[in-house]
Formats: C-alpha cells, sequence, structure tokens
C-alpha cells in the first residue's frame, strides 16, 4: 500500500504548485480508502467461528432463595458467542421473555426454559429447574471413582388381581427372597386391569408390550421377560435366580445417590447419577407401597399386594433425560404426588438410570431403593 503511494499521490505533492493542504487531504482520503478496502492481510478469516452451536448450562437444578445459580453461555464450537446471540427463557408461567444475564437464580419454583439463537439458528432447549428446600444428598465414599459400580437389577412384576396365577409368580419371588437374603435385585408389581393399575403401571406394561400375566421382565427389556409362572414356587424361584444373575454379571455404567424428603402430600427427591461413558442417560423415580389388601383370584379375599407401583415421575416407561457434566455426573429433582397412597409409612422409592441397547432402545442400566425421608448413598463392588 506503501508504494502505491508513492507511486500516485507522493509525485503530486512534490510537483505541484497548488496548495498543499488539497493535495494532504487527497492523501489522507486516499489511506483511508484503501485501509478501508483491503480487509485483513493477513489471510486469515476475521469473522466466522466454526463448530457446533450449543447453549451451555453449568447446571439444570438450584435451590429457589435467591443465591443459588447457574451461568449461562451460547457456545459455537470453543468459542464463547452470548453476546451475538439471543438468549431466551420461558418461566413456569408459560411467558417467554429476552434474558440478557449470564447467570440466573430465583425465588420462584418450577421449570424455566433456555433457548437462544445465533444467525438464525436455534439451540436445543434446555430446562433449570428450581426447587424449595432440596434434601441433601449423602456422602460420596469414593468421589474420584467413576467405574467399579454395584449392580441392582430392576424386576417388574406384571399381575393383575384378575389373574388366576398370578399368584404363583407372587410365591415364586416369594421363595426367591429368602433363598436369597442377599440378592441384587428389587422388585415392583405393574398391575394391570385392576384398582391398583394406574398410568405409571399402564406407561410400562404397553412399553414392554405385555399380553401374558403373569409375566416378570428384567431390567425393562423384553429378552429377559419370564412369562407365565411355575407353580412349584421353589423352582419358580430358581428361574427368577438364574435371570436376575445373568442380567447382572454384565454389570453396569452408572450409580445413583438419592435424597427425599416427605413434604405431606408431596416427596421432593435429590436425584445424582455418575458415570464415566455414559453420554445419553435417562432416570425415573417410581413411588411403591406395601401392605395394600385386595382380593385376588386364584388367591384369597384378603391377599396382601406388596411392592405396587402408584406413580412414576415420567410420563414414559424409561425416564427422563439427565444431563452429565464433563465429569460424568448429573442431578435431577422432582416433586412427586404422594396423595394416592393408602399409606405413606408403607411407602418407599425406586430410582434407576436407563441407557440405550444395541438396538437403540432403552433399558435399565441400575436401580436403587430409599425410603421417604430417606437415603441411598452411591454404591460400589
Amino acid at each position: 500500500m506503501f508504494q502505491l503511494f508513492q507511486r500516485t499521490i507522493y509525485p503530486l505533492l512534490r510537483d505541484s504548485n497548488e496548495p498543499a493542504y488539497i493535495f494532504k487531504t487527497l492523501a489522507v482520503c486516499f489511506l483511508m480508502a484503501v485501509t478501508a478496502c483491503s480487509g485483513n492481510d493477513g489471510g486469515e478469516d476475521s469473522g466466522t467461528v466454526s463448530g457446533d452451536l450449543t447453549l451451555s448450562i453449568s447446571k439444570t437444578v438450584i435451590e429457589a432463595n435467591g443465591t443459588d445459580a447457574v451461568t449461562v453461555a451460547v457456545m459455537k464450537g470453543e468459542t464463547d458467542i452470548t453476546s451475538q446471540s439471543k438468549v431466551y427463557m420461558e418461566d413456569p408461567s408459560g411467558n417467554t421473555s429476552s434474558f440478557k444475564e449470564t447467570s440466573f437464580s430465583t425465588t420462584t419454583e418450577g421449570d424455566y426454559v433456555f433457548y437462544a439463537y445465533y444467525e438464525g439458528v436455534k439451540t436445543e432447549n434446555i430446562t433449570v429447574r428450581a426447587f424449595k428446600n432440596i434434601p441433601s444428598l449423602p456422602a460420596d465414599s469414593k468421589p474420584e471413582q467413576n467405574t467399579g459400580f454395584a449392580k441392582r437389577v430392576l424386576a417388574v412384576q406384571h399381575t393383575g388381581t384378575w389373574c388366576q396365577n398370578c399368584p404363583y409368580m407372587k410365591r415364586g419371588i416369594d421363595a426367591y427372597l429368602k433363598a436369597n437374603p442377599d440378592n441384587c435385585a428389587v422388585f415392583v408389581a405393574s398391575h394391570n386391569g385392576d384398582t391398583m393399575a394406574g398410568e405409571a403401571s399402564n406407561t410400562i406394561n404397553s412399553y414392554l408390550t405385555v399380553s401374558s400375566y403373569p409375566s416378570l421382565s428384567v431390567d425393562l427389556n423384553t429378552s429377559n421377560m419370564i412369562q407365565g409362572a411355575l407353580s412349584d414356587a421353589d423352582k419358580q424361584a430358581e428361574q427368577i435366580a438364574s435371570r436376575v444373575n445373568e442380567v447382572a454379571a454384565s454389570g453396569c455404567k452408572t450409580a445413583i445417590s438419592v435424597a427425599s424428603e416427605n413434604a405431606g402430600s408431596s416427596v421432593v427427591v435429590n436425584v445424582k447419577v455418575k458415570s464415566a461413558n455414559v453420554e445419553n442417560c435417562r432416570v425415573a423415580v417410581w413411588l411403591l407401597e406395601d401392605g395394600i389388601v385386595a382380593a385376588q383370584t386364584g388367591g384369597s379375599s384378603t391377599e396382601v399386594h406388596n411392592n405396587v407401583l402408584l406413580t412414576s415421575s415420567s410420563t414414559v416407561a424409561y425416564g427422563d433425560r439427565i444431563q452429565l457434566d464433563a465429569d460424568g455426573a448429573g442431578q435431577n429433582v422432582y416433586r412427586m404426588d404422594v396423595s394416592g397412597a393408602h399409606d405413606l409409612s408403607n411407602c418407599r422409592l425406586v430410582v434407576f438410570t436407563t441407557v440405550p441397547n444395541a438396538s437403540g432402545r432403552f433399558v435399565v442400566d441400575n436401580v436403587v431403593t430409599c425410603p421417604l425421608d430417606g437415603q441411598t448413598a452411591f454404591e460400589y463392588e
């Protein structure tokens, strides 16, 4: 550019008789024009950023106390483009507004949905859930460990009070528990077509396309289904043990920690998951009740039904997604209605994780139980 100036403007300044200020002005204009048109002489793209467009939220659960906060950022690959993006938030009342801060806190419970636009492209929605009085999780005995978790198996008994042969499965489960006091199975009774059936049990039975009663599904996997029941309780117990042990031997990729607090007609459940190699993980919380008395075909008029599934935190059988951070940890908090329980002192929680299997279908990876107003810590081998 300087050479161009020497060839054009400088000779005029040197040889002309015109007033010098005219040519000085001309020189300045020339330099400004050339500079404006030349752009980046280094050959680098000065305004383009590459990579996937994502909305980054530091955590998805906060305490609604006005101080616990999340940070909000819009990223294009590794570049922070928050200042160049438009972020929006939908509050629990359904009102959407522009969000111009980089952190968020609240004193109002509910779900807050965030999303952003950059150059006409929208990010995925991320929900931040705010709760008051979140119960504290128990201490992690091995906070640095992300593998070597203890594996438990979810065994769902598909049953109904109208079912003539369902008591055979129940007796087989009782015999299994008696013979295996230190077993790793968590039993749940999913009823169909009776007064103990509900939305949660109907959803599970539909997900597994249960057509035979009784049946026992292991880890919500149709490949691990026991259909029908043996009249010999001990032989049925052996069949259950064989299937449970086979599934348990495959191990797990996730561990679950839970804390719950009874709040009258609802229970607040704090769930944390840790893992090393899981990208797509889901969580569900089920409320169970023991000691429900109801007449049973093939049984008695005062049959006692245990492990009865009352309600779920999710509208789908395999749970809702939990966002795991770079360290493989994630947290969800749920408020569950317990008003449908007969006796809360007979209730407990079942919490499980699901991951996709080889065919892309979600199956249970791990499961734990937790008392109401209680805690369950991460379990290791």
